[in-house]
């Protein structure tokens, strides 16, 4: 069927329902028949055999996809109505507000220096943890174990840092918990973060490393942004969390969900006597909260019987996010995140490393992501390789086993894909001195770099996101 003008018009008479709203939000492009005449409309829908285009005027028209050019066709088919409803509505959310709507839980993080600090609770104490993605496993600090009734065994296992290997011990940990993540019977190295640093550089009030091993088994986001981690705690070892809180009494939920998945759809609320549920809002006044259950039923809640960060979260509450979860659910977090012109990148695991491709000096390197590193660092063999002139190594670089010496050096261009940093000035060690081996990597791509570019890091997708301002 050919693409005629007045086709169009004929459809436009017999459909001549109003777009909702503006078109504030959705992309607007000349589609082009097959016969060449061209139109200036928003696609807001399609089915396999045809496309409803919105108009200038503010009309729509279904359209036939074989009266469409081939390059229409393609976009039609790669176009996603959830993605048009997001950036129509949605768009103003944070990344907080779309994980949590999601049911992922948030944190707070504190930064000392670049390093990210969180609150856990080691064997019931309060202690703080460094989130490191570049520590393959977690580890403990000997000087906390003791404050946490731990104990440490024989010290005849060894753990490599940049600086060298230095001996550790295991410990049993009866429970780690993280808000509503907790892992139950662990056994985890410890060993003296503290070896050989000078005063100023000391962990006395740091437990640990919160290591790739439990990131990942918490699907955990990092949004550097927002200074938030997320963690999913139906991935942790509490496997009763969801029937316990079906049964809070405080709210009246019964019943269970089938599908886990589904559940992500459902935020985590917290009750000020310590039980919670997952829910969705769908309405609210000043004091009450209408809720919708994992279970499908409805129930009113008291905002002030929430915790308070759920209050505010209740106060704050706005169609918007009602919006997405209705009609935007199912995007991933890489499209979440896409849409807000992120730049995405696939990272390789190794054990449980993770690892991105980009340049240094036109040169084709790889990078292994470290959030514990507070600056970033190159390998000296690999600096020298990629053309980047080393100075004396009169400096130090610290780490687990204590120090090493370092060389300053300038990078003149770094790039991952589209983003690009030029002229950054770093540290060089020969971090391969420890392996006995020339390393595959460059160096470590640190906070101080994740900070700058507004990282996003997820573990559930592989993915690593940056923004360049």
């Amino acid at each position: 069927m050919k693409f005629h003008t007045i086709y169009l018009t004929l459809l436009c008479a017999l459909c001549p329902l109003m777009a909702q709203d503006s078109t504030t939000g959705q992309e607007v492009r000349v589609f082009t028949g097959a016969n060449g005449k061209e139109i200036k409309a928003a696609l807001i829908d399609k089915d396999e055999k045809s496309a409803t285009l919105l108009l200038e005027n503010k009309r729509r028209a279904v359209v036939p996809l074989t009266s469409l050019s081939e390059n229409d066709q393609k976009y039609i088919k790669d176009w996603s109505k959830e993605k048009a409803y997001f950036l129509q509505k949605c768009l103003g959310l944070s990344v907080r507000q779309l994980l949590e709507l999601r049911g992922y839980e948030s944190f707070p993080m504190t930064l000392q220096g670049n390093s990210i600090i969180i609150t856990a609770k080691l064997n019931g104490k309060d202690t703080k943890f460094i989130i490191d993605t570049g520590a393959g496993t977690s580890l403990l600090h000997t000087k906390t174990v003791e404050k946490c009734d731990l104990t440490v065994g024989p010290m005849t296992q060894m753990i490599s840092g940049v600086a060298g290997d230095v001996p550790a011990g295991w410990v049993a940990v009866p429970t780690l918990a993280l808000g509503e993540s907790l892992f139950k019977d662990r056994k985890i190295l410890a060993t003296d973060m503290d070896k050989d640093k000078p005063e100023g550089a000391k962990s006395n009030d740091t437990a640990g490393l919160f290591g790739a091993d439990l990131l990942s088994q918490l699907d955990t986001v990092i949004s550097y942004k927002e200074n938030r981690i997320f963690f999913r705690p139906d991935k942790s070892d509490r496997t009763q969390l969801e029937r316990d809180a079906a049964k809070s009494e405080d709210v009246g939920i019964d019943g269970e969900v089938a599908n886990k998945d589904e559940e992500l759809n459902f935020r985590i609320f917290k009750t000020r006597d310590g039980k919670s549920f997952r829910a969705n809002i769908v309405s609210k006044t000043s004091t009450v909260i209408t809720v919708k259950l994992v279970n499908g039923k409805s129930q009113q809640v008291q905002i002030a019987n929430l915790s308070d960060e759920d209050q505010k979260y209740a106060d704050a509450w706005t169609e918007a996010g009602d919006f997405f979860l209705r009609f935007c659910g199912a995007l991933t977090i890489e499209e979440l995140l896409n849409l807000r012109k992120y730049n995405a990148f696939l990272y390789e695991r190794r054990g449980n490393h993770i690892f991105v491709d980009g340049t240094l000096n036109e040169n084709p390197v790889t990078w292994m992501i470290d959030t514990g590193a507070d600056s970033s660092l190159l390998d000296l063999k690999q600096a020298n390789k990629s053309g980047c002139e080393v100075g004396p190594m009169d400096h130090k670089v610290y780490g687990i086993g204590g120090f090493a010496p370092a060389g300053e050096t300038v990078m003149k261009k770094i790039s991952l894909g589209k983003v690009e940093m030029t002229n950054r000035r770093t540290l060089a060690t020969d971090m391969s001195a420890r392996s006995g081996r020339e390393l595959d990597y460059v160096g470590l791509f640190g906070a101080d770099f994740m900070r700058e570019l507004d990282a996003v890091i997820t573990y559930s997708e592989k993915k690593i996101f940056l923004y360049q301002r």
